[in-house]
Protein backbone atom coordinates (compact mmCIF):
# COMPACT_ATOMS: atom_id res chain seq x y z
CA UNK A 1 0.00 0.00 0.00
CA UNK A 2 2.96 2.36 0.62
CA UNK A 3 4.51 1.71 -2.60
CA UNK A 4 1.48 2.34 -4.32
CA UNK A 5 0.86 5.92 -2.21
CA UNK A 6 4.35 7.30 -3.23
CA UNK A 7 3.66 6.02 -6.83
CA UNK A 8 1.33 9.15 -7.01
CA UNK A 9 4.30 11.21 -6.14
CA UNK A 10 5.84 10.74 -9.40
CA UNK A 11 4.54 14.00 -11.14
CA UNK A 12 5.63 15.80 -8.70
CA UNK A 13 8.58 15.00 -7.60
CA UNK A 14 10.08 18.36 -8.34
CA UNK A 15 7.69 19.88 -6.16
CA UNK A 16 8.06 17.39 -3.48
CA UNK A 17 11.82 17.73 -3.37
CA UNK A 18 11.90 21.34 -3.43
CA UNK A 19 9.16 20.96 -0.54
CA UNK A 20 11.93 18.63 1.53
CA UNK A 21 14.88 20.64 0.71
CA UNK A 22 13.40 23.06 2.45
CA UNK A 23 12.34 21.49 5.12
CA UNK A 24 15.68 20.49 5.68
CA UNK A 25 16.85 24.01 5.29
CA UNK A 26 14.64 25.15 8.22
CA UNK A 27 16.25 22.17 10.17
CA UNK A 28 19.54 23.65 9.63
CA UNK A 29 17.84 27.10 10.80
CA UNK A 30 16.93 25.94 13.81
CA UNK A 31 20.06 23.86 14.74
CA UNK A 32 22.00 27.44 14.46
CA UNK A 33 20.36 29.62 17.06
CA UNK A 34 21.44 27.50 20.18
CA UNK A 35 24.87 27.53 18.96
CA UNK A 36 25.04 31.00 18.74
CA UNK A 37 23.49 32.21 21.56
CA UNK A 38 26.15 29.83 23.81
CA UNK A 39 28.46 31.85 22.11
CA UNK A 40 27.29 35.22 22.81
CA UNK A 41 27.74 34.18 26.54
CA UNK A 42 30.84 33.37 26.58
CA UNK A 43 31.75 37.22 24.60
CA UNK A 44 31.85 40.43 26.41
CA UNK A 45 32.20 42.33 23.18
CA UNK A 46 29.62 44.47 21.80
CA UNK A 47 30.46 43.80 18.04
CA UNK A 48 30.50 40.24 18.51
CA UNK A 49 26.44 40.17 19.93
CA UNK A 50 25.36 42.82 16.94
CA UNK A 51 27.26 40.79 14.10
CA UNK A 52 25.62 37.52 15.72
CA UNK A 53 22.46 39.14 15.85
CA UNK A 54 22.89 40.35 12.50
CA UNK A 55 23.33 36.70 11.09
CA UNK A 56 20.36 35.77 13.12
CA UNK A 57 17.86 38.01 11.43
CA UNK A 58 19.62 36.83 7.57
CA UNK A 59 18.31 33.50 9.07
CA UNK A 60 15.57 34.19 10.09
CA UNK A 61 14.57 35.93 6.86
CA UNK A 62 15.51 32.59 5.03
CA UNK A 63 13.45 30.40 7.21
CA UNK A 64 10.52 32.50 6.78
CA UNK A 65 11.21 32.24 3.16
CA UNK A 66 11.59 28.59 3.29
CA UNK A 67 8.32 28.14 5.47
CA UNK A 68 6.39 30.42 2.69
CA UNK A 69 7.53 27.66 0.20
CA UNK A 70 6.75 25.01 2.36
CA UNK A 71 3.20 25.85 3.44
CA UNK A 72 2.10 27.13 -0.59
CA UNK A 73 3.98 24.61 -2.84
CA UNK A 74 3.57 21.81 0.03
CA UNK A 75 -0.26 21.89 0.09
CA UNK A 76 -0.26 22.16 -3.62
CA UNK A 77 1.58 19.25 -3.93
CA UNK A 78 -1.08 17.58 -1.55
CA UNK A 79 -3.85 19.21 -3.77
CA UNK A 80 -2.27 18.07 -7.17
CA UNK A 81 -2.15 14.60 -5.72
CA UNK A 82 -5.69 14.36 -4.53
CA UNK A 83 -6.98 15.61 -8.06
CA UNK A 84 -5.22 12.88 -9.41
CA UNK A 85 -6.58 9.90 -7.44
CA UNK A 86 -9.86 11.90 -7.72
CA UNK A 87 -9.79 11.84 -11.21
CA UNK A 88 -8.85 7.98 -11.66
CA UNK A 89 -11.53 6.87 -8.86
CA UNK A 90 -14.39 8.58 -10.88
CA UNK A 91 -12.85 6.82 -14.31
CA UNK A 92 -13.06 4.06 -12.49
CA UNK A 93 -16.62 4.48 -11.33
CA UNK A 94 -17.76 5.15 -14.32
CA UNK A 95 -16.66 1.44 -15.66
CA UNK A 96 -18.40 -0.52 -12.70
CA UNK A 97 -21.48 -2.11 -12.63
CA UNK A 98 -25.24 -1.15 -12.23
CA UNK A 99 -24.95 -4.20 -9.35
CA UNK A 100 -22.47 -2.23 -7.70
CA UNK A 101 -24.68 0.82 -7.12
CA UNK A 102 -27.39 -1.29 -6.17
CA UNK A 103 -25.25 -2.54 -3.11
CA UNK A 104 -23.74 0.41 -2.45
CA UNK A 105 -25.17 3.75 -1.44
CA UNK A 106 -24.54 6.76 -2.94
CA UNK A 107 -23.40 8.44 0.68
CA UNK A 108 -20.70 5.98 0.98
CA UNK A 109 -19.46 6.73 -2.85
CA UNK A 110 -19.51 11.01 -2.01
CA UNK A 111 -17.44 10.04 1.12
CA UNK A 112 -14.70 7.76 -0.77
CA UNK A 113 -14.67 10.88 -3.55
CA UNK A 114 -14.31 13.99 -1.25
CA UNK A 115 -13.88 12.91 2.55
CA UNK A 116 -11.21 10.15 1.98
CA UNK A 117 -9.35 12.13 -0.81
CA UNK A 118 -9.39 15.05 1.66
CA UNK A 119 -7.33 13.32 4.06
CA UNK A 120 -5.31 11.76 1.84
CA UNK A 121 -4.22 15.20 0.35
CA UNK A 122 -3.18 16.23 3.79
CA UNK A 123 -1.29 13.06 4.55
CA UNK A 124 0.39 13.16 1.16
CA UNK A 125 1.74 17.24 1.79
CA UNK A 126 2.45 16.91 6.19
CA UNK A 127 3.53 13.38 6.25
CA UNK A 128 6.72 12.88 4.16
CA UNK A 129 7.65 16.83 5.13
CA UNK A 130 6.81 16.81 9.13
CA UNK A 131 8.40 13.26 9.28
CA UNK A 132 11.61 14.35 7.39
CA UNK A 133 11.41 17.74 9.30
CA UNK A 134 10.89 15.92 12.89
CA UNK A 135 14.26 12.96 11.98
CA UNK A 136 16.52 15.93 10.99
CA UNK A 137 15.68 18.20 13.28
CA UNK A 138 15.99 14.96 16.55
CA UNK A 139 19.35 13.90 14.76
CA UNK A 140 20.54 17.44 14.37
CA UNK A 141 19.74 18.62 18.16
CA UNK A 142 21.12 14.98 19.15
CA UNK A 143 24.26 15.66 17.39
CA UNK A 144 24.89 19.44 18.40
CA UNK A 145 24.64 18.39 22.53
CA UNK A 146 26.73 15.34 21.99
CA UNK A 147 29.56 17.93 21.16
CA UNK A 148 28.68 19.97 23.68
CA UNK A 149 29.13 16.61 25.93
CA UNK A 150 28.64 13.00 24.67
CA UNK A 151 27.18 11.50 28.28
CA UNK A 152 24.54 14.40 27.97
CA UNK A 153 23.47 13.31 24.38
CA UNK A 154 23.50 9.70 25.78
CA UNK A 155 21.13 10.26 28.93
CA UNK A 156 18.10 11.95 26.44
CA UNK A 157 18.60 9.17 24.10
CA UNK A 158 18.10 6.60 26.63
CA UNK A 159 14.58 7.95 27.20
CA UNK A 160 13.68 8.22 23.50
CA UNK A 161 13.13 4.57 22.79
CA UNK A 162 10.55 4.61 25.55
CA UNK A 163 8.67 7.04 24.49
CA UNK A 164 8.45 5.60 21.25
CA UNK A 165 7.47 1.80 22.78
CA UNK A 166 4.30 3.60 24.31
CA UNK A 167 3.58 5.59 21.18
CA UNK A 168 3.59 2.38 18.92
CA UNK A 169 1.67 0.75 21.75
CA UNK A 170 -1.00 3.36 22.02
CA UNK A 171 -1.04 3.79 18.33
CA UNK A 172 -2.73 0.60 18.35
CA UNK A 173 -5.83 1.14 20.30
CA UNK A 174 -5.99 4.72 18.31
CA UNK A 175 -5.76 2.67 14.95
CA UNK A 176 -9.00 0.84 15.69
CA UNK A 177 -10.44 4.09 16.76
CA UNK A 178 -10.17 5.48 13.94
CA UNK A 179 -11.38 2.95 11.57
CA UNK A 180 -14.78 2.65 13.63
CA UNK A 181 -15.28 6.62 13.49
CA UNK A 182 -14.63 6.51 9.56
CA UNK A 183 -16.59 3.86 9.03
CA UNK A 184 -19.99 5.60 11.16
CA UNK A 185 -19.39 8.97 9.39
CA UNK A 186 -20.04 6.57 6.10
CA UNK A 187 -23.08 5.25 7.50
CA UNK A 188 -24.31 8.51 8.48
CA UNK A 189 -23.33 10.09 5.29
CA UNK A 190 -25.68 7.16 3.75
CA UNK A 191 -28.40 7.76 5.68
CA UNK A 192 -28.16 11.58 4.80
CA UNK A 193 -28.54 10.88 1.08
CA UNK A 194 -31.26 7.92 1.52
CA UNK A 195 -33.65 10.47 3.83
CA UNK A 196 -33.27 13.12 1.41
CA UNK A 197 -33.46 11.40 -1.90
CA UNK A 198 -36.51 9.51 -0.56
CA UNK A 199 -37.92 12.93 1.31
CA UNK A 200 -40.81 12.88 -1.40
CA UNK A 201 -42.11 9.09 -0.76
CA UNK A 202 -41.40 9.51 2.97
CA UNK A 203 -43.57 12.57 3.50
CA UNK A 204 -46.21 11.37 0.84
CA UNK A 205 -46.52 8.06 3.45
CA UNK A 206 -45.86 10.14 6.18
CA UNK A 207 -43.16 8.07 7.25
CA UNK A 208 -41.57 10.95 8.46
CA UNK A 209 -41.23 9.57 12.06
CA UNK A 210 -39.72 6.44 10.97
CA UNK A 211 -36.92 8.42 8.82
CA UNK A 212 -36.24 10.39 11.97
CA UNK A 213 -35.65 7.47 14.03
CA UNK A 214 -33.46 6.33 11.87
CA UNK A 215 -31.43 8.64 11.10
CA UNK A 216 -31.23 9.30 14.99
CA UNK A 217 -29.99 5.76 15.62
CA UNK A 218 -27.28 6.31 13.06
CA UNK A 219 -26.25 9.95 14.12
CA UNK A 220 -25.93 8.04 18.04
CA UNK A 221 -23.71 5.26 16.78
CA UNK A 222 -21.37 7.43 15.23
CA UNK A 223 -21.36 9.75 18.78
CA UNK A 224 -20.03 6.67 20.30
CA UNK A 225 -17.27 6.39 18.04
CA UNK A 226 -16.39 9.76 17.94
CA UNK A 227 -16.21 9.57 21.77
CA UNK A 228 -13.99 6.09 21.42
CA UNK A 229 -12.08 7.73 19.16
CA UNK A 230 -11.41 10.74 21.28
CA UNK A 231 -11.05 8.94 24.42
CA UNK A 232 -7.66 6.80 22.41
CA UNK A 233 -6.76 10.07 21.41
CA UNK A 234 -6.42 11.54 25.03
CA UNK A 235 -4.80 8.59 25.88
CA UNK A 236 -2.56 8.82 23.58
CA UNK A 237 -1.69 12.72 23.93
CA UNK A 238 -1.81 12.24 27.57
CA UNK A 239 0.91 9.78 27.56
CA UNK A 240 3.19 11.22 25.24
CA UNK A 241 2.60 14.58 27.08
CA UNK A 242 3.77 13.22 30.43
CA UNK A 243 6.91 11.39 28.73
CA UNK A 244 7.46 14.49 27.11
CA UNK A 245 7.95 16.69 30.41
CA UNK A 246 9.72 13.57 31.84
CA UNK A 247 12.45 13.93 28.71
CA UNK A 248 13.02 17.76 29.72
CA UNK A 249 12.97 17.04 33.76
CA UNK A 250 15.88 14.45 32.65
CA UNK A 251 17.61 16.75 31.17
CA UNK A 252 16.87 19.81 32.65
CA UNK A 253 18.25 18.18 35.86
CA UNK A 254 21.54 16.23 34.34
CA UNK A 255 22.39 19.11 32.45
CA UNK A 256 22.20 20.99 36.13
CA UNK A 257 24.37 18.62 37.71
CA UNK A 258 27.11 18.34 34.75
CA UNK A 259 27.21 22.31 35.21
CA UNK A 260 27.21 21.76 39.02
CA UNK A 261 30.39 19.80 38.72
CA UNK A 262 32.35 21.96 36.16
CA UNK A 263 31.77 19.31 33.43
CA UNK A 264 30.09 22.34 31.50
CA UNK A 265 30.21 25.98 31.47
CA UNK A 266 27.54 27.95 31.02
CA UNK A 267 27.64 28.69 27.78
CA UNK A 268 27.39 24.94 26.67
CA UNK A 269 24.55 24.71 29.28
CA UNK A 270 22.83 27.54 27.91
CA UNK A 271 23.17 25.80 24.71
CA UNK A 272 22.55 22.65 25.64
CA UNK A 273 18.97 23.26 27.35
CA UNK A 274 18.04 25.22 23.86
CA UNK A 275 18.74 22.16 22.10
CA UNK A 276 16.68 19.96 24.71
CA UNK A 277 14.03 22.48 23.89
CA UNK A 278 14.27 21.96 20.40
CA UNK A 279 14.13 17.89 20.66
CA UNK A 280 11.04 18.08 22.03
CA UNK A 281 9.17 19.98 19.65
CA UNK A 282 10.19 17.63 16.49
CA UNK A 283 9.03 14.78 18.85
CA UNK A 284 5.51 16.09 19.82
CA UNK A 285 5.40 16.66 15.64
CA UNK A 286 6.87 13.40 15.27
CA UNK A 287 3.96 11.92 17.82
CA UNK A 288 1.30 14.13 16.50
CA UNK A 289 1.69 13.22 13.09
CA UNK A 290 0.35 9.37 13.64
CA UNK A 291 -3.18 10.75 13.88
CA UNK A 292 -2.81 12.23 10.69
CA UNK A 293 -1.08 9.37 8.99
CA UNK A 294 -4.02 6.97 10.62
CA UNK A 295 -6.58 9.26 8.96
CA UNK A 296 -4.44 9.78 5.55
CA UNK A 297 -3.55 5.98 5.06
CA UNK A 298 -7.58 5.03 5.72
CA UNK A 299 -8.74 7.22 3.55
CA UNK A 300 -5.99 6.01 1.06
CA UNK A 301 -7.33 2.12 2.06
CA UNK A 302 -10.78 2.68 1.50
CA UNK A 303 -9.96 4.50 -2.38
CA UNK A 304 -7.58 1.19 -2.99
CA UNK A 305 -10.85 -0.96 -1.82
CA UNK A 306 -13.39 0.99 -4.46
CA UNK A 307 -10.37 0.75 -6.83
CA UNK A 308 -10.07 -3.25 -6.77
CA UNK A 309 -13.91 -3.27 -7.65
CA UNK A 310 -14.26 -4.86 -10.87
Amino acid sequence: MLKKFASYYKPHLRLFFIDLFCAFVVAVCNLVYPKVAGKMIDSASLDYVLICSGVLLGIFILKAVMTYVITYWGHVVGVRIQADMRNELFAHLQKLPFSYYDETKTGSIMSRLVNDLFEVSELAHHGPEDVFLSIVSIIGALVMIALINPWLALIVLAVIPIIAIIAVKLRLELMSAFRRSREKTAEVNSAVESAVSGIRVSKAYTAEKHELEKFGNANKQLVEARSWQYKAMSKFQTAMTLFMDILYLTAFLAGGLFFCYGRITASELTSYVLYVAMLIAPIRTFIAIFEQIQEGMTGFKRFLEVMSVE
